[in-house]
């Protein structure tokens, strides 16, 4: 295997903390993204950590030469078995190299439709045209449209209270609108 190749798997338990990493590069890389709290990482290493057996829930890795150099989640929806069929989640992705974000997307595409889904989603920012391009780019149809409400309330993990207001602060201490830590 050449040292530029890279193989695409399923995430190992001990790989949360590297995966962490790349999850908050691409929160950082969003536009009103910011870097992840201390409860955020601690909770996402958690849920990465379960991703590497959950039945429902896996996290791919993409490894160059020992390193972990993107990932992509997915997640199997039967809805409680109250609908016929299964949907299929592909979630979040992340890879600086174009090529090896979308060989992940396409690996969970392959591995969701595998597992029965005859539907797959992704939520993409309607603000984010080279996100939906790309997405369509793999067949994917804008079909629904997601409204979100963010309620205030404790960080999960840490308690600490956040909510609306506390963009808006962060916002002005930095000078600059549209900025907030994620997390």
């Amino acid at each position: 295997m050449s040292e530029n190749s890279v193989t695409i798997r399923r995430i190992t338990q001990d790989e949360g903390a590297a995966v962490v990493e790349l999850w908050d590069r691409m929160c950082q890389a969003v536009i009103d993204g910011g870097p992840l709290r201390p409860c955020g990482r601690r909770n996402l290493r958690r849920m990465l950590e379960i991703a590497a057996y959950h039945r429902d829930e896996f996290c791919l890795v993409a490894v160059r030469a020992g390193e972990i150099v993107g990932f992509a989640m997915g997640r199997l929806d039967a809805a409680g078995g109250l609908l016929p069929g299964v949907v299929g989640e592909a979630e979040e992705l992340y890879a600086e190299d174009d090529d090896v974000r979308r060989r992940l997307a396409q690996a969970v595409l392959e591995r969701l439709q595998a597992a029965g889904a005859q539907v797959i989603r992704s939520t993409v920012d309607a603000e984010a045209p080279a996100e939906i391009a790309f997405w369509a780019g793999l067949g994917f149809e804008a079909d629904m449209v997601t409204m979100s409400l963010y309620l205030p309330g404790p960080c999960p993990g840490c308690g600490a209270e956040v909510g609306p207001a506390d963009c808006a602060a962060d916002d002005a201490a930095e000078g600059s609108a549209g900025s907030a830590e994620v997390g």
